[in-house]
């Protein structure tokens, strides 16, 4: 093709974007919404498909696992509880260092309002409060809602942590730095599943055993 470009060399340069764009997608992966910057544009790259698009919901309400993925078929259990275990220990974390930033990215708005003030009375008794996760044992969903459009999932973990408070003076109040506790807490979280934000919401906490 004289003063154009060889049919040869657009061929080249397709195969060379295909690939880069395969590589580029298996370098990120799948965004499940609990990712570590819990970013308000994280899109789910199963949302590209028109079919899961939010107009498709015709489901708005309805009880367990399958409402909701009836609601949202990309949904993925699996993927839920990586990001739910995820997002428990980023919580912690920052609740025992103060973390009032990551805490709003991570807390319904009633949620934040109560680790916010429960913080702020700790910094003015000059405590301080150490959490080390050392595992998570179990991590299920025990019950899961669809309410006009509104996902509610509870989670149950059965964790091994370690919990001291300590008054300014470095006398322990609570806890024991050499005693790993098991806890089991139940974590309710929401997410408005018409919405294209994909970040499930710590909305609600309750710890059943200690």
């Amino acid at each position: 093709m004289p003063g154009g470009i060889p049919l040869i060399d657009i061929l080249i340069f397709a195969i060379i974007a295909i690939f880069l764009g395969l590589r580029l997608r298996s370098v990120l992966g799948k965004r499940t919404g609990f990712e570590q910057d819990f970013s308000r544009e994280q899109q789910n790259h199963e949302a590209a498909d028109s079919s899961l698009a939010p107009a498709e919901v015709t489901t708005l309400t309805g009880d367990g696992v399958s409402a909701v993925m009836s609601a949202d078929p990309s949904f993925s259990e699996k993927e839920f509880i990586k990001g739910a275990s995820a997002a428990y220990g980023m919580i912690l974390n920052a609740f025992a260092e103060g973390d009032l930033e990551t805490l709003k990215t991570l807390l319904g708005y009633e949620m934040n309002i109560s680790f916010a003030d429960a913080i702020r009375e700790r910094q003015k008794a000059d405590e301080t409060l150490a959490i080390d996760l050392q595992s998570i044992d179990r991590a299920v969903i025990s019950s899961a809602k669809l309410r006009d459009g509104v996902a509610s999932l509870v989670v149950e973990f059965t964790s091994r942590q370690q919990r001291v408070l300590k008054s300014s003076d470095g006398s322990v109040i609570d806890g024991d730095s050499e005693t790993v506790e098991t806890f089991i807490d139940l974590w309710t979280f929401e997410r408005d599943i018409s919405s294209t934000d994909p970040t499930w919401l710590l909305v609600e906490t309750e710890t059943v055993q200690q």
